[in-house]
């Protein structure tokens, strides 16, 4: 609510509207000070107009429709000076009176509420809104959504949704703000389905909002429909609406987890080439990670070395040494291992064992043995490294038979 929007309604409307209903009854001289005043308070005399009207307060009547009036009055000059504990009071003691006409009271009333609500007291704003409510033979949309946001903000979200649903349906242009009350309290209602259809509303109302996407796809993971979620993000992505690298990465990773991780390596690659996400070391690890998954080795290995070289780690260059030796491929697992060894390692026995095994494939018996005493003194790699060494071994007295037999 619009501090603003209270003044101004107040000043240039309430306070005319009042005096002309009820001049029939108020005090002739009560009257003309009151219109003078209102007066002097359009042109933004709030010092002087409250000076006159605590003036005009100790003359009238107690109990009286000029007191009334009066208090009414001095409520909308604090107001506007934004006052609102002061102004709340005299606008609550004009009421108490009870000498106001009931359409005014309702009126007042909404001003209480609106007062109550703009300092946060909601509860206390509740009690003079639900009377204000009750008296609307046709409320408006945002009188809908007054309601709606109070009963929202005292937690109660169950009465909230009606009146929320009703000001999105009867509005020519409903605002973005309502909906985004209206699908909070569905979230906070657990009621998911239509929690999405809100949104899905909302995409159709603002589609250059990509957050609502994500909402859109969160909500479909709460109800346990990834692939819907999936092609939310999709068509976000698509559309260059998605500007967080977190959810390009969940993006991924629901590729991966819906059985096409090809997919998800190439969304990544483009979103890197585009610059939605940095070529940070988490990103190219997914990367590699979902081509591997997709079995694009050779794919996956160019990921782990532009990662190897980006940011001198050793680790992207045993997982190369690792998918060499799964795929046989012994001298560029020999590469690969090496490299890792001129970084610093957490366990370079790993490292030595695969540069051993490599040789040994290669009929480098010497070196490989080498590199295997070294991976049986390191700890974690002790009894691999003693079978490779028993086979090198063996390998090597092979050789040798098959050399001397030619």
């Amino acid at each position: 609510m619009m501090l603003r929007y209270l003044i101004s309604i107040t000043l240039c409307a309430t306070l005319s509207i009042t005096a002309h209903a009820a001049k029939d009854s108020v005090s002739t001289s009560t009257y003309k000070e009151l219109t003078e005043i209102q007066e002097l308070m359009a042109t933004g005399a709030m010092d002087e107009s409250a000076t006159r009207l605590i003036t005009l307060l100790g003359e009238v009547e107690d109990d009286s429709l000029d007191q009334a009036l009066t208090l009414q009055t001095i409520g909308y000059v604090e107001m506007s000076r934004e006052d609102f504990p002061k102004a709340i009071d005299y606008l609550k003691r004009s009421l108490a009176t009870e000498r106001l006409p009931q359409n005014v009271v309702y009126n007042v009333g909404y001003m209480v509420a609106q007062l109550h609500a703009a300092l946060g007291q909601f509860d206390e704003a509740l009690v003079f809104a639900e009377d204000w409510f009750t008296q609307l033979e046709t409320p408006t949309a945002s009188q809908y959504m007054f309601m709606a946001n109070i009963y929202a903000q005292v937690k109660r979200y169950a009465e909230s949704v009606p009146y929320a649903e009703q000001a999105v349906s009867i509005a020519e242009k409903p605002r973005e703000s309502w909906y985004q009350l209206l699908t909070a309290n569905y979230f906070e209602l657990k009621r998911y389905p239509e929690a999405a259809d809100a949104l899905l509303r909302m995409i159709a109302l603002w589609p250059e909002k990509g957050g609502y996407w994500e909402q859109l796809a969160s909500v479909y993971m709460v109800m346990d429909q990834p692939e819907r979620a999936l092609a939310s993000l999709k068509i976000a992505f698509d559309q260059s609406l998605l500007d967080k690298a977190s959810t390009v990465k969940s993006m991924i990773q629901l590729a991966v987890l819906q059985g096409i991780p090809e997919h998800g390596a190439r969304l990544l690659s483009r979103a890197v080439e585009e610059g939605l996400v940095p070529e940070e070391e988490d990103i190219l690890e997914m990367q590699a990670q979902a081509w591997v998954t997709a079995r694009e080795y050779d794919l996956g290995i160019e990921a782990y070395q532009r990662k190897a070289e980006l940011f001198g780690s050793a680790e992207p260059w045993m997982k190369i040494a690792n998918l060499h030796v799964d795929r046989a491929r012994w001298q560029r697992a020999e590469i690969a291992a090496v490299r890792a060894l001129e970084s610093e390692l957490k366990e370079p026995g790993k490292a030595w064992l695969i540069l051993g095994i490599a040789r040994v494939e290669q009929g480098k018996f010497e070196t490989g043995r080498k590199a295997l005493r070294k991976a049986a003194a390191s700890k974690g790699t002790e009894r691999s490294a003693a079978s490779w060494m028993r086979y090198a071994d063996d390998m090597k007295r092979q050789a040798d038979w098959l050399a001397a037999n030619k």
